[in-house]
């Protein structure tokens, strides 16, 4: 009685709170309308990339990634303004690099500058204020929506959850601050901050973490079999790299360094997510919308009859 009842009222209060958290990941960062334009945009022809599973079976799985990984977002950014300020007080820097980067002809990126036009400067100024995580959540959202819990960590892995650790190291040992503050002039942003805010607010710019969020999500996107949504991550994601350019906030050699740091990133998922153990803990973790499907646990030979499936996509891919 009390699986048959379960059953009944699971699906729609896992909608209900799937919308919830949608709604609260737009809040953590007070996205406004634009942002939901272009992720909107992003989710056009999702059905095209789509696995072919009920939303009955994928949700309960689906939900409590999607709740994961707001829980780190939300709460993420207050861990790295303490990492900042852990850097600021404790941590010595091995190299220098100020004085280095600008002396290289053509690194401060002035060429990208020529054309300054006022409505360029606002469009890209709101790239590169949203960009940062407006990225890594269009990718996620739509892998969310194509019902694939591999998709789903795939782009996680590979756009955020395996970057911030990787990219420390860089961070705390190499003391490189951005092209305006070492210049000595202001950037395009127009941001009100104080000297101290000034000085906390440009480290960290080897590699650019801008630049590698938005180029694992070009990278990602090159699978998709929708042309439109390659189109439209293209377009907005080369518009968060070009903005680290023009607001004077990056180096030439930083945006390469966060395009091959993105693609190291991308290679170590696609490892995690294509191993075999991985492969168990879908099973596993999908079974959890079978059993509110069906009221019961997949029966070992279901799990057989899956794995020979998977085995047969694998050959005909080959």
């Amino acid at each position: 009685m009390f699986v048959l009842v379960l059953k009944k009222v699971s699906f729609p209060v896992l909608i209900a709170a799937t919308a919830a958290v949608l709604f609260a990941v737009f809040q953590v960062q007070s996205w406004g309308m634009y942002s939901l334009v272009v992720l909107l945009l992003a989710l056009l022809g999702t059905k095209q990339d789509a696995n072919e599973i009920s939303w009955r079976k994928f949700l309960p799985a689906g939900f409590i990634t999607l709740f994961a990984f707001y829980m780190i977002y939300k709460y993420g950014g207050p861990m790295w303004n303490e990492v900042i300020s852990f850097q600021t007080k404790n941590i010595r820097h091995f190299f220098q690099w100020n004085e280095w980067f600008n002396s290289i002809p053509f690194n401060d990126a002035a060429w990208a500058r020529v054309w300054q036009p006022e409505w360029l400067t606002n469009y890209l100024a709101w790239v590169y204020m949203n960009g940062f995580t407006l990225s890594y959540w269009i990718c996620v959202i739509r892998a969310f929506f194509t019902k694939d819990v591999k998709r789903l960590a795939l782009y996680s892995l590979a756009g955020y959850l395996l970057q911030v650790p990787l990219i420390l190291p860089f961070y705390n040992t190499i003391l490189l601050q951005e092209v305006w503050f070492v210049q000595g002039t202001p950037d395009l942003l127009a941001r009100p901050l104080t000297p101290e805010q000034q000085f906390t607010t440009a480290w960290n710019c080897f590699p650019s973490m801008h630049t590698s969020i938005a180029f694992a999500a070009i990278l990602l996107s090159l699978r998709e079999k929708s042309r439109w949504y390659k189109w439209v991550i293209g377009f907005y994601c080369w518009s968060i790299i070009f903005s680290t350019l023009y607001l004077k906030i990056h180096w030439v050699i930083d945006m390469f360094a966060g395009m091959l740091f993105a693609y190291g990133c991308v290679k170590l998922a696609d490892l995690i997510v294509n191993s075999k153990w991985f492969a168990r803990f879908v099973e596993r973790f999908l079974a959890l919308g079978e059993w509110l499907q069906e009221g019961r646990m997949p029966t070992q030979s279901a799990r057989v009859e899956v794995a020979t499936a998977e085995k047969e996509d694998e050959r005909d891919v080959k």
